[in-house]
């Protein structure tokens, strides 16, 4: 098995590890982990409660990251702040996104932050400690602050005094990780706005136009100087498909509680071709064009299982070649949270097979992939963690059939599936 790890200095946000709703959580003893979330110890489409720890709030010294051609032309320190994530429904939270300039403090940006959870596994950190890792897949709608100043890198053009919308929708992954037997966290984000070709299509966006048809914007915490984040393009990985699971999240249980997740049968996910979608060109290779399918263990009602597939369909007019994966960078030195771990956002239209509706859906999915950093192992003796991690919800859902109602992409709306797994 690959491992992958990441390595902290002992300064961590302080958060308690109570009781958090309607989610059952026993404080560990000293050197102990949390251990499994639960969700994998239901049958299939059961109703069950899930073992999460209390999420604090956070303050992260980050990077304002800009690209022009998938190329980086622009590059701002940042101080980005999180409040505590309020538990929604089983599995999604919401917080107050904050970012603000960080040589004058200006504020740049604001606006809720969804994190949709997917999954939590352990690390050991160089030292050897263990060190347990919540994900989450980040939605965010940001609005501009006003002030008298320019808004610098990454306020994108489409928002005032540039442009006329309101918000700007950024999608990526937020990991929240705990040194076993503490209540302290450390934390890593990474979000991206992309260029007018994904966020702003005539007749699929909520917020139309052109703004900004070559540039796109990336937000990244932390960046500091015992841990810098490098903007690099690096390829994506592929193979076929080693963990882990899918989910539904719709909350048809009610009550607060989850339904179990299906573990990954079978799947792939293949690279196909790299280069730049904003505009189209072979290089900077910043994009991964990947082919992503597989199916679950649950069955429905007919016999079918529950399946995934990216697809290609009316490109370019429908703006996604299948999975669409977006390098941002790296961070760069492994002995400090979270190591040199390397980060992808992801984003395409999927067909969907959900074993406990027994329906068909095109949804839209965005997440995020990572690679490298410290070495992981699961929280229970099933499935197989390597060092490749993708994490997805859906953000637009509609049955095979319709009725379809666009637009489809631009901001953020309600999650139905998650799909996370892991690739050699």
């Amino acid at each position: 098995m690959t491992n992958r790890m990441t390595v902290f200095p002992r300064t961590r946000i302080v958060g308690a590890l109570f009781v958090l709703g309607v989610l059952a959580w026993t404080v560990p003893a000293s050197g102990q982990c949390v251990g499994t979330d639960g969700l994998e110890l239901g049958a299939c489409c059961q109703p069950l409660s899930a073992n999460v720890p209390t999420f604090p709030q956070v303050a992260l010294p980050g990077l304002g990251i800009c690209w022009d051609n998938c190329a980086v032309t622009g590059q701002n320190p940042l101080k980005v702040d999180w409040t505590v994530p309020t538990l929604v429904t089983c599995g999604q939270y919401v917080s107050t996104l904050t970012v603000s300039d960080a040589g004058s403090g200006l504020l740049l940006l604001t606006g809720p932050l969804v994190l949709d959870y997917t999954r939590t596994w352990m690390e050991v950190d160089l030292s050897g400690a263990p060190v347990q890792v919540w994900r989450f897949v980040a939605k965010a709608d940001l609005s501009w602050v006003p002030s008298p100043a320019v808004p610098p890198c990454p306020v994108p053009s489409c928002l005032p005094p540039f442009g006329p919308h309101p918000t700007a929708f950024f999608y990526g992954y937020v990991d929240y990780s705990s040194l076993c037997g503490t209540i302290l966290f450390e934390n890593a984000l990474v979000l991206f706005h992309g260029c007018d070709f994904f966020m702003h299509k005539p007749g699929l966006s909520d917020f139309p136009g052109v703004f900004h048809p070559m540039r796109s914007y990336g937000i990244v915490a932390p960046h500091h100087a015992a841990q810098p984040f490098l903007p690099a393009n690096f390829p994506a990985p592929g193979g076929p498909l080693v963990a882990e699971a899918v989910r539904n999240v719709n909350n048809v249980v009610g009550g607060g509680l989850c339904i179990a997740e299906d573990t990954v049968q079978s799947g792939l996910l293949a690279p196909l071709a790299n280069g730049c979608l904003c505009p189209f060109a072979v290089a900077p290779t910043q994009a991964t064009i990947r082919y992503f399918t597989g199916r679950g263990t649950c069955v429905d009602s007919t016999g079918l299982n529950a399946s995934w597939t990216s697809l290609l369909i009316s490109f370019p007019t429908i703006p996604w070649p299948y999975l669409v994966t977006t390098s941002i960078g790296t961070w760069t030195l492994p002995g400090v949270y979270p190591g040199n771990e390397i980060a992808w956002v992801d984003e395409g239209l999927f067909s969907y097979h959900d074993a406990c509706t027994a329906k068909d859906y095109f949804e839209v999915f965005y997440g995020a992939s990572t690679s490298q950093g410290w070495p992981v192992f699961p929280t229970t003796s099933g499935g197989v963690l390597t060092q490749n991690f993708t994490d997805m919800a859906d953000n637009w859902s509609a049955t095979v059939g319709g009725p379809y109602i666009f637009p489809m992409l631009g901001s953020i709306r309600p999650t139905d599936h998650l799909i996370y797994v892991n690739v050699p």
